[in-house]
């Protein structure tokens, strides 16, 4: 595997960084979207939206996690401590920094410019963003935007770094060996049991906080991030990828299938469920089965898909993928004006959607390809590398 770079794990992620943008869009149509969303077409909403967005919701960011944790270890093996540590620092901590420090409360002003709430900019950073003068702390609609991810890519690459300290044989690859049963079993009853517990807890799988100013994060979801980011570098180890019989790559038989019925069966359960259920303890156990069953088949599926028929590239797959980090980075200033220019258009909710979609996407693309002449961006270039 020396030498030859995993296309297809570049192609995932341009692919779901993609699905992420018009993830953002689809919740600013979708019936009963958050109300702190920064734009929402209330009369122009549908239902479908919000089933759209209950799939795509359970896997963008544990594959995301999963590849970040691959190439991490990868990267920490080839190039030592300290060169290592200033391509993360240089590549995603000051991105980050920056980001929520002069991008965030724009972004977040929106949810009430959008609504015709009348604050100047001003006084929304110094008494609900930044700054809330009752508390002394944030104010309540503080948030890092996307670039909460960054921040908790840090901890995680940290958390990585003092593992591989501890035990160094974490940085030796292995022999090329296949997953067993056992190991499989066990990361979905470890993905089950922490979304069971955490939906009993505190009975809102959406729940985010901030931690002064430094991270913003879900409660019920930092641990899948912890456990997909350590199977990616568990993945590396033992060559999951490499070429040869003993390597592994997922079944596109046995995985694609599941993650069909789960995509369907999930949704459905989320929005009707409680309707069915006996119980709300009935409810939450189906549901963190199901919830379950998606992510795990979600993310072997769509390995096994993109291995098997994505594993290459060429002009237009290698331009993408190596403006997928960009296109993350810069999509959630862009893509929600899109979406508030397009709130007086009385169109159906999927017109709007796709129009908002086929604007925001070439609009994004356009500003992250500048963005790859920024030296914490220009290493992405690498991606559009022949095979």
């Amino acid at each position: 595997m020396k030498g030859k770079r995993l296309f297809f794990l570049d192609n995932l992620k341009m692919f779901i960084v993609n699905l992420m943008i018009i993830f953002h869009l689809a919740m600013c149509y979708m019936a009963y979207a958050p109300e702190w969303w920064y734009v929402v077409d209330a009369e122009h909403s549908d239902l479908f939206f919000t089933q759209f967005i209950l799939w795509a919701d359970i896997f963008i960011m544990p594959i995301m996690f999963f590849v970040a944790g691959y190439f991490g270890i990868m990267s920490l093996k080839k190039h030592g401590d300290s060169k290592w540590w200033k391509g993360r620092i240089k590549r995603i901590t000051i991105p980050w920094i920056v980001g929520a420090a002069l991008f965030a409360a724009p972004t977040s002003y929106l949810t009430l410019y959008s609504r015709h709430i009348p604050m100047d900019f001003a006084t929304f950073c110094n008494t609900l963003f930044f700054f809330d003068p009752q508390t002394g702390g944030s104010g309540v609609f503080f948030s890092h935007v996307q670039y909460w991810y960054l921040g908790i890519l840090t901890v995680l690459y940290l958390l990585m770094y003092l593992f591989s300290k501890v035990n160094p044989g974490m940085l030796e690859q292995s022999a090329p060996s296949k997953p067993g049963n056992t190991l499989l079993w066990c990361v979905f009853i470890m993905i089950f049991c922490n979304i069971f517990a955490m939906d009993l807890i505190t009975g809102n799988d959406d729940l985010w906080i901030h931690l002064s100013y430094f991270l913003v994060l879900q409660p019920c979801r930092i641990l899948l991030y912890v456990l997909f980011i350590f199977l990616g570098a568990y993945a590396w180890k033992h060559q999951w990828f490499a070429e040869g019989e003993e390597s592994y790559r997922p079944s596109f038989v046995k995985w694609v299938p599941l993650f069909c019925v789960a995509s369907v069966s999930y949704p459905v359960w989320a929005i009707f469920g409680k309707l069915i259920a006996t119980s709300l303890y009935e409810f939450v156990l189906i549901k963190a089965t199901l919830q379950a069953s998606l992510l795990m088949s979600a993310v072997f599926g769509l390995l096994a898909l993109f291995s098997q028929f994505l594993d290459g590239t060429n002009k237009f797959w290698g331009e993408m993928a190596a403006n997928s980090y960009t296109m993350y980075y810069c999509h959630m200033q862009i893509v929600f004006p899109v979406a508030y220019f397009l709130l007086p258009i009385d169109l159906p909710a999927a017109a709007k959607w796709i129009m908002a979609c086929a604007i925001g996407l070439v609009l994004t693309y356009c500003v992250s390809r500048l963005l790859l002449f920024l030296p914490c961006f220009a290493g992405s270039k690498k991606a559009k590398v022949a095979a």
